[in-house]
């Protein structure tokens, strides 16, 4: 089997698209968990926190790291100062490095960012803010034994000082991954070439040429950096006939809602 055809078609639609930013986790529960300061946006923003739990206060510590994505957009932490896009240090949280929440208890968090020099050599800085469970709680493991469970999760944090930023990406290849001779997943490569954080969505297109038949791979949404470049494998459908096979990768992305196609022909 053999790869016959590669080809970027870039194309501009308007859809709407919305996305869900309330993260949920047993034992602290906050909203939202991604914070955008930039130019005429508030310099100040709230997040709030609650303890879901019935009949156990929380005591919950409050930190900053950096974080980046790797090439598979897992979330890679790092010690606060680490890399050249930190502004943890430049990272304010009120009411301070620890607080307590009762039992169904909610708290408002105030969030700023200042004093960063501005400059386009970096056009994205960002931090990680974690709120960590410092009492743990009593769980129970697989095996029956008794454990100790406690809880930390991270708020996101985007800073940028660039008026003009622009979200942009291109995708720079489209291939297959095989097992011996069978085609396995779809493999896609996508630049982040812009200056502004990016989000947006993958879905795939297939059709049989041989039979007319059409299957999709349902929609995958995704968040990049500035200078990010990043691999995307999906498997093919269970289902999928024998044949000689057309698929389309469709990336939607941005704030206008702008689309780029890449086509890659295969046989299956």
């Amino acid at each position: 089997m053999r790869n016959l055809l590669f080809k970027i078609i870039p194309a501009v639609l308007l859809l709407w698209f919305a996305a869900v930013d309330t993260y949920a986790q047993a034992g602290i529960t906050a909203s939202p968990t991604r914070l955008y300061f930039k130019p005429g946006s508030r310099q100040e923003q709230k997040v709030m926190v609650t303890n879901p739990n019935k009949d156990k206060a929380l005591e919950i510590g409050v930190s900053l790291n950096d974080w980046n994505y790797d090439s598979l957009g897992n979330n890679m932490s790092y010690d606060a100062g680490t890399l050249s896009i930190s502004c943890a240090g430049n990272v304010k949280v009120l009411p301070g490095s620890y607080f307590t929440l009762a039992p169904g208890e909610s708290k408002e968090l105030s969030i700023s960012v200042g004093g960063i020099v501005a400059g386009k050599s970096i056009p994205v800085r960002t931090a990680m803010l974690y709120l960590t469970q410092l009492n743990p709680g009593d769980g129970t493991a697989q095996n029956g034994a008794a454990i100790k469970v406690t809880v930390r999760m991270g708020i996101k944090i985007y800073y940028t000082e660039l008026a003009d930023a622009k979200a942009d990406m291109e995708i720079t290849n489209f291939t297959t991954r095989k097992n011996g001779d069978k085609i396995e997943a779809l493999k896609l490569y996508v630049d982040n070439t812009g200056t502004a954080w990016l989000n947006g969505t993958i879905h795939y297109d297939l059709l049989n040429k041989e039979t007319g038949k059409k299957y999709q791979i349902p929609a995958q949404e995704f968040y990049s950096l500035p200078g990010d470049k990043r691999l995307f494998e999906n498997a093919l459908p269970q289902e999928i006939d024998k044949g000689r096979y057309t698929a389309t990768a469709i990336v939607n992305f941005g704030a206008n809602e702008e689309l780029k196609l890449a086509e890659l022909d295969f046989n299956y």
